[in-house]
């Protein structure tokens, strides 16, 4: 019944006489001033009937190497009058997982003492800032990306933070399937209102109706190129026509279903100054693209031509150890269960506990998306990677591979996950780590088995399963540890 019901309003939704009556209506204006509850089961609905089919054929393609002569990103940071917040905003930058890029602060004719005290200092320290006089935040993103010297700019508000893997994840993303533009994530605010913002996947249809991508996407330089950049007449709402004019252009964006990107809520911000001219910019926004609000039936059109990209060497200008923070070694955990993260944070505590040399610092790996909660497992690390969530499984080895090269990596260890012990192979091929797995039950002792001659140690967290390995599956007795023995694992590092 609900499929004849969606075929039913997808016949009306195609009409000539509808799209008529609908242009009357401003969907975009109404609903941003619903009640929160109200506005997500409208735009539950409309996403039920609106969305695009995803099934996006792929083709296989090569890349060309980046020149590292030049940092691969750019960041710009349009500031008017955020002094007291920038540096905070810069420090998140500084705690990226991925250090290959550069930063660009523009500022919009501040007129405020502080703040250019502060935009000084930081032309002192070596930051470029760019001066303009007073305009808009289209006006200086355009200015700061026309300078920019990266592949992608990051557009980056002067009072936001970013969790330390945003960039890294993004870039992944992006180099890994060049058949897209941009890439983004979920966004929590915080300051004056504290809540969770559900970005959604790229959908053309919808973004006529509501804008679902954050502003501090990662983006392809040659994307802003090709479509002329932002429109500096929208004083607001200037993101929102930007992923419209590129999803016109052919281009569309990646979500990672992750929050990265925290937005500051403080006093009469940017979006809600832009919220009391509101019917005006969506005026401006519907006739800058008159022609795909007239005819929505393009959109088919245009993504009927979207293809993935499979290339060979997905990481091929993210493989460099300088581009990322190597101030000391790594242990990279490889879990699917929360049954595994357990066992791995026993292990790991142990270990710690020897004053192992190089430290711990975990990067999880995992193949499954059974993770809820992702803050209950910071206690590991809040450097975590869970690989659908960024990447096609096609490329889940080479990121793991890069993953513990960039990081020099000098501990690999298992735990419930099967997929990893089919890595092992590359892994002691193409890198130096040691690899530990952690043996629980019959299966995980079955796999370590089949894989011992890659694996340098196992350790038992049971004595059934140390029974196991030692006794059914004929394990070598040197290699295996019990829990409560991993203390001298340390003299085997």
């Amino acid at each position: 019944m609900w499929q004849l019901m969606k075929k039913f309003a997808g016949r009306i939704l195609d009409s000539k006489r509808f799209r008529v009556l609908w242009q009357s209506i401003n969907f975009g204006f109404i609903v941003r001033y619903l009640p929160r509850s109200i506005k997500e089961r409208l735009k539950t609905f409309y996403r039920g009937i609106l969305v695009t089919p995803t099934m996006i054929p792929s083709v296989n393609e090569n890349i060309e190497p980046w020149d590292h002569s030049k940092p691969i990103l750019t960041v710009v940071i349009p500031c008017h009058n955020h002094g007291q917040y920038i540096r905070e905003a810069l420090l998140s930058l500084e705690l990226q997982t991925f250090r290959d890029f550069d930063t660009t602060i523009v500022d919009d004719g501040s007129d405020d003492e502080h703040t250019l005290e502060v935009l000084e200092d930081l032309r002192s320290e070596g930051i470029r800032v760019l001066q303009q006089e007073k305009s808009n935040v289209a006006t200086a993103l355009n200015y700061g990306i026309s300078v920019a010297r990266g592949k992608y700019v990051c557009c980056f508000a002067a009072d936001d933070k970013l969790e330390p893997t945003y960039f890294e994840k993004c870039l992944c993303l992006l180099e890994s399937n060049p058949g897209l533009a941009f890439a983004y994530s979920l966004v929590r605010t915080f300051g004056d209102e504290s809540r969770i913002w559900r970005t959604e996947s790229f959908d053309l249809r919808m973004l006529l109706e509501y804008n679902h991508i954050c502003a501090t996407a990662v983006l392809r330089k040659e994307v802003w190129e090709k479509v002329g950049g932002f429109d500096t007449l929208m004083d607001g709402y200037e993101d929102w026509d930007f992923w419209i004019k590129a999803g016109e252009a052919g281009f569309r964006g990646g979500l990672i279903p992750e929050i990265l990107f925290n937005y500051r809520r403080h006093g009469i911000t940017l979006n809600r100054q832009s919220d009391r001219k509101s019917q005006r910019l969506i005026d401006r926004i519907r006739n800058n693209h008159h022609n795909l609000y007239s005819h929505p039936d393009q959109i088919k059109k245009i993504h009927d031509c979207y293809r993935d990209i499979i290339i060979p060497q997905p990481f091929m200008n993210l493989s460099l150890k300088k581009q990322y923070d190597n101030s000391k070694k790594s242990t990279v955990v490889t879990v699917a269960s929360i049954q595994g993260v357990r066992a791995a944070e026993l292990l790991l505590r142990k270990i710690s506990s020897t004053s192992l040399p190089g430290g711990i610092r975990v990067l999880l790996l995992t193949d499954h998306t059974t993770y809820e909660n992702d803050e209950s497992f910071q206690v590991l690390s809040d450097q975590m990677y869970i690989l659908p969530r960024f990447l096609d499984s096609h490329c889940w080895l080479s990121f793991a591979l890069n993953l513990i090269e960039t990081r020099a990596a000098n501990l690999v260890i298992i735990s419930d996950a099967n997929l990893a012990y089919e890595w092992t192979a590359a892994i002691k091929a193409q890198t130096s780590a040691r690899i530990i797995d952690i043996l629980q039950d019959e299966i995980e002792c079955r796999l370590s088995a089949h894989h011992d001659q890659f694996i340098d140690f196992h350790v038992t967290m049971s004595e059934r399963a140390h029974k196991l390995a030692t006794g059914e599956f004929s394990m070598p007795r040197r290699k295996i540890y019990s829990l409560p023995e991993t203390v001298s694992l340390n003299e085997c590092w």
